[in-house]
């Protein structure tokens, strides 16, 4: 019996008995990324060992900052939040998230989807390994933990033999747009245990691509968020649509937050100071918080009508006038239930607290999945 044959029933029975290690789920799978001239990448993941994937978390680190990264589904029904990225001292952290509703995979293939950095092919250093996690129909761990695989990388029409990807016997005929399903997503964070009260909300966050982590495996829940912050995470929800430059005299137009702000600015989100200030890196209040929200709602059409008794609440007149009735509707919602029975209005948000709250607004709110 050859080497290879006994590898094969040895990983079968593995899988079988339900045994097979992290690094098996993987088996000798390769990320596949085959270059464009324009900068475009096409990825996939090829021998694959396990079947009935329904979603993958891919990480990269590329050499170079890429801060317009973007990725486009070949699934037509797939769904993918925008790309996690962080820029870090020349180094960009890159990561990917893609699910469906029916199985991604097929006979050890998984094509993922186009992946543009925004600059020319021959400039982009890639990296030779990737963090890749498959997700089973609960999108759940397939194999309870991350691996590292290789990373193959091609130019143009120098792609060696390879066998060709199996074509979808079905395809979708008349799809409709694909729609985020409730996810449970694998999150890198060291710092958010599996058992905290927040785990779930962050993994929402991160998932629909509203939040990212402070590094690489941080998220920082116990950090305050600021202004600048809750505006590009509302901006991110509504599809990053444009807006001309607000009148904010400290808010720069190459800033990473000037286009989430002006369009923030333009519907009535956010108003600033008198001063015509913004104060983008001041920490956000919780009463400021429940006042943007409350204008995102009435921007979103949504019934604003409700309100909550405030009195029941020792520090209620410590509320500002401007976000009395913002708070008391947050307050009647659900989305703000008080902190050690007190409502904290001049408190700042932690980014644990701001993952809740955004959870509550998307899925009893807005009914997002």
């Amino acid at each position: 019996m050859t080497k290879k044959r006994l590898l094969s029933l040895l990983l079968s029975l593995l899988l079988l008995l339900g045994t097979a290690p992290a690094a098996m789920a993987a088996g000798t799978a390769s990320l596949f990324c085959e270059t464009e001239s324009d900068g475009t990448a096409v990825l996939s993941l090829e021998d694959l060992a396990v079947s009935g994937i329904y979603g993958v978390q891919l990480e990269l680190t590329l050499a170079g900052e890429y801060p317009a990264c973007t990725f486009t589904p070949s699934s037509r029904t797939a769904y993918a939040p925008p790309c996690g990225v962080r820029l870090s001292r020349g180094t960009t952290y890159l990561t990917l998230y893609l699910t469906d509703r029916s199985p991604l995979d097929q006979q050890g293939f998984l094509d993922l989807g186009y992946l543009d950095l925004g600059t020319d092919a021959a400039s982009i250093l890639w990296p030779d390994t990737a963090r890749l996690t498959l997700l089973d129909q609960r999108l759940r761990p397939a194999s309870g933990s991350s691996v590292t695989i290789p990373v193959d990388l091609f130019s143009g029409t120098s792609i060696p033999d390879r066998p060709q990807r199996p074509q979808d016997p079905n395809p979708p005929k008349d799809p409709q747009d694909p729609q985020p399903p409730a996810t449970t997503v694998v999150l890198p964070f060291t710092d958010v245990p599996a058992g905290a009260w927040y785990y779930d909300a962050v993994g929402y966050v991160y998932g629909r691509g509203m939040m990212q982590g402070v590094a690489a495996s941080l998220f920082a829940p116990d950090a305050s968020t600021d202004r600048a912050m809750i505006v590009t995470i509302l901006h991110r929800l509504e599809g990053s649509p444009a807006a001309l430059p607000a009148v904010f005299t400290d808010v720069q137009g190459n800033a990473y937050y000037a286009a989430p702000v002006a369009w923030a600015a333009s519907c009535g989100v956010v108003t600033g100071y008198d001063d015509a200030t913004f104060r983008p890196a001041s920490p956000i209040t919780r009463e400021q918080l429940a006042a943007i929200l409350y204008r995102f709602a009435q921007y979103k059409g949504l019934d604003v009508a409700a309100r909550g008794d405030l009195s029941a609440f020792p520090d209620a007149s410590a509320v500002s006038l401007y976000a009395a009735e913002a708070m008391s509707w947050a307050v009647a919602v659900g989305l703000i239930n008080g902190t050690d029975g007190r409502l904290d209005p001049g408190g700042t948000a932690s980014r644990a607290q701001v993952a809740v709250i955004l959870q509550r607004l998307c899925v009893n709110l807005l009914k997002l999945p």
